[in-house]
């Protein structure tokens, strides 16, 4: 074919004109006869070997003094590649995914205290979760009990009904204290103390059987055990929800029932003294007690999780003292650490029912 048919092939196929460069290419591998572009003296006496000659130094000399111009055609190939990076960190975001699950259902059936495949960042998000879904447990049945109190219809009355302002605004204070806030600030509270006790037995096999595997190594392998404690915490999430959120009682009741509950933060032994009174004489705030057997029972279980995996996890001797006398204080450490976290979540659940109290005074 000639040149010109050539130029319209070449721009029907691919959507542009050719470049110089392709051109020259083009007529050096014989795809196209120049013959209707040489000059006239030379279809007749010159070779097509002396036409091509000429042809690629000119375009030689074209190609190296203009600069190849790319066209607009072009742009969506850089579109195509972007959608085509996001497809692939998708798909590598589900194939994660899918890992995460299997070695989260694997440690559900087969629980264990140490694993032979390290997945510290698994291991990381698992414990974050099983904090959350214990602080969101802890708080939400809080949150309920109050929530009833406000609640409460006495003789067929309830605030509710009667003032539902005051009732919205009272709960929205409930709601302020024993909210999202404060499932944050007992998650850090709770994580903390997780971290510590996932922390401390890597720490003491490193150091103590001067491992070769760094810390992270092997705290990876000693968080085998938290799909276990994720699935009890979340048991308790689920059972915080069976407490009523109102109550229905009679009105020689009612007043008992606020009272004893506002005790609570100003004398806790004191307040929990009056409700549990309260509780085997008003069958309506039974289930609050009910409840917090249930969690009571499933911390223990949570509880005994961290204990066995923690005690399990330390098997080393430290100087003369052998490894029965290591696990000893290594319990008694896990007992201090249990003893300081409580301590610092019943604080600070106090000083939501402070804060309460002094949201109410505002508002009345």
């Amino acid at each position: 074919m000639n040149k010109e048919d050539w130029l319209d092939y070449f721009e029907a196929i691919n959507g542009r004109e050719p470049s110089a460069k392709e051109i020259a290419e083009a007529l050096a591998t014989g795809e196209f006869q120049d013959g209707a572009t040489t000059d006239v003296s030379f279809e007749e006496s010159s070779s097509d070997d002396t036409v091509a000659e000429v042809v690629e130094e000119k375009e030689a000399s074209s190609v190296e003094t203009e600069p190849i111009a790319y066209p607009k055609e072009q742009t969506p190939l850089a579109h195509s590649n972007n959608t085509a990076n996001s497809k692939q960190q998708v798909e590598q975001l589900k194939e994660k995914g899918k890992n995460y699950l299997s070695w989260f259902l694997e440690g559900l059936k087969q629980p264990v205290a140490e694993s032979s495949n390290s997945q510290f960042i698994y291991g990381l998000i698992t414990l974050f979760l099983a904090a959350v879904l214990l602080a969101a447990g802890l708080v939400n049945y809080v949150n309920r009990i109050f929530t009833s109190i406000i609640n409460m219809t006495v003789s067929g009355e309830s605030l509710k009904l009667k003032e539902p302002e005051t009732f919205s605004m009272i709960e929205d204070a409930i709601r302020t204290n024993f909210g999202f806030s404060k499932v944050i600030v007992v998650t850090l509270i709770i994580f903390l103390a997780y971290a510590i006790l996932a922390v401390l037995p890597a720490f003491i096999n490193k150091f103590a059987s001067k491992s070769q595997e760094n810390v992270t190594e092997l705290l990876g392998k000693y968080v085998a055990y938290t799909p276990l404690l994720a699935v009890i915490n979340f048991l308790i999430l689920v059972v915080s929800f069976f407490t009523s959120d109102k109550l229905v009682v009679s009105s020689k009741y009612a007043y008992q029932i606020a009272s004893s509950f506002e005790t609570v933060a100003s004398s806790p032994s004191e307040g929990l003294s009056s409700v549990s009174r309260l509780i085997k004489e008003v069958p309506a705030i039974h289930s609050i007690q009910t409840v917090c057997v249930y969690l009571t029972i499933l911390s223990i279980i949570s509880l005994a999780i961290l204990l066995v995996a923690f005690l399990k996890n330390i098997k080393v001797s430290i100087g003369a003292l052998n490894n029965f006398y290591v696990t000893l204080i290594s319990l008694l450490v896990f007992i201090l650490i249990i003893f300081f976290m409580d301590k610092l979540l019943l604080s600070n659940l106090l000083h939501g029912l402070d804060s309460l109290k002094d949201s109410l005074a505002k508002l009345f």
